[in-house]
């Protein structure tokens, strides 16, 4: 994967298949969710994809990506990308070693008054069919979250 993901904790720049098998050795109840938001700032659409760490109560980590792009107008395809690039993340984590997230997070609306609302059947199709489980709001608050506020 050519994107580079570093810690929020300490800003650092990681190799994230050794350092993602390190932290997930570190105890047997760490959850793992990925999820990606993007946003429309003046010329860019700025993507966040964003690996949550979740230590039973104990708290979590977050390692993240950022990716800027020339903006994207057209809603439907700014919110795909979204999805695509988590699936992405996901297969490529698969792909090295490291088992599936407990969770893809969409940042995608079930009530329909809201415009990531047409993406949503699509991308828990897509998400599901590929083997892994998505969640949408409200419940899909980590990762989706996160990758919110990096965005900005």
């Amino acid at each position: 994967m050519e994107r580079k993901f570093q810690s929020l904790t300490n800003g650092q720049y990681i190799d994230l298949i050794p350092y993602l098998k390190m932290k997930l050795a570190e105890a047997d109840d760490i959850k793992m969710y990925v999820g990606t938001d993007s946003q429309n700032i003046g010329q860019w659409t700025i993507y966040a994809t964003v690996i949550v760490l979740h230590y039973g109560n104990r708290g979590g980590h977050v390692i993240y990506s950022k990716k800027k792009l020339p903006q994207i107008k057209d809603k439907f395809t700014k919110l795909w990308g979204e999805v695509q690039d988590s699936v992405d993340l996901a297969q490529y984590l698969e792909s090295n070693g490291i088992e599936k997230p407990a969770y893809i997070d969409l940042d995608y609306n079930p009530d329909p008054k809201y415009q990531s609302n047409t993406v949503l059947r699509s991308a828990l199709g897509y998400v599901e069919s590929l083997g892994y489980k998505p969640r949408c709001k409200p419940y899909a608050v980590s990762a989706s979250y996160i990758a919110d506020k990096i965005c900005k």
